[in-house]
Formats: structure tokens, sequence, C-alpha cells
């Protein structure tokens, strides 16, 4: 028999799973985009300015967090399929992200840090989009997500 818990014990919190990268060429996600959203930023000097965030649900992910000294832990997350994970919005995500639909596949791959414009900020991360297709060259979707998902179907 289980233990049963209060409804609202900690140890039933639901975790956000926001991806993050912190390896060049060995952080990335490949999932289906289900939401495209904007929320308000408490980034230092970004404070209320509103940022986009994507909601894959995941086919595959591995990424690394760090400590609280920053530094680097070795054992890799990694995203389950079918987990829900969002990816932080900036600019060149952005950009690369205003055409891809939901329902389609993509995946977002760290591919290299870029020194910082500004003295004293963090290096850039260049995090480049990728949509793959199928053999006739259409984009990949979710059949099943969309099906799902069909506002004639869900009423949304």
């Amino acid at each position: 028999m289980s233990k049963k818990t209060n409804w609202d014990d900690e140890s039933n919190e639901v975790k956000s799973q926001w991806a993050k990268f912190n390896i060049p060429m060995e952080d990335k996600v490949k999932g289906t985009l289900i939401a495209k959203r904007q929320i308000k930023s408490n980034l230092p000097g970004k404070t209320g300015e509103l940022v986009w965030v994507y909601d894959l649900k995941v086919d595959e992910g591995t990424f690394h967090a760090l400590d609280k000294k920053k530094k680097i832990i070795p054992e890799p997350i990694v995203a389950n399929e079918g987990e829900i994970w969002s990816v932080g919005g900036k600019p060149g995500i952005d950009a690369q992200m205003r055409n891809v639909k939901l329902g389609q596949k993509v995946g977002l791959k760290f591919l290299a840090e870029l020194e910082a414009k500004t003295a004293g900020y963090n290096p850039a991360k260049q995090i480049k989009v990728y949509t793959p297709k199928n053999d006739d060259d259409s984009y990949q979707m979710d059949d099943e997500w969309l099906a799902a998902n069909d506002p004639a179907v869900t009423g949304f």
C-alpha cells in the first residue's frame, strides 16, 4: 500500500523544466513545438520586458546544469520522450522560430559561446534551430499531437 500525502505536500510539487544550454555541441533538444507564449522577463536590465518562451513535447534531449558556483555539473540532465520542456527565447532563437508552426518537429542545439559585446557580460550563446524534413522534403509534423489538438475537435 502506498503512502498517501496531502495534495499540497512538497513531494507533489510540479517542477518547471527549462532547457539550459551550457556545453556547446552537447546540450540539445528535439521535439514537437506545442506552444509559443510571451512572459515578463525577470532578468536584470530586462525586468518586465516581454520575452518568448517555446514549449516542446520532447523526443530527446540532454542538458548540463550549473551548480551554485556556476560550474558545470558533469552528469547531464536527460529530457525524456513525452516530457514538456520550455526554452527561453532570445533574438537569434526568436528569428528562427518565427516560421515554425505548432505541431512541427523542431530541434535546438547549442553550438558555441561567442564573446560578449559588452565588457563584464556573459558570453553570448549561439543556439541553432533545426526543422527536420521528410523524404519528400516536407517538414516533419507530429500528426498524433495535431489530431489531439485540432481546434475543430478540441474547441480551442
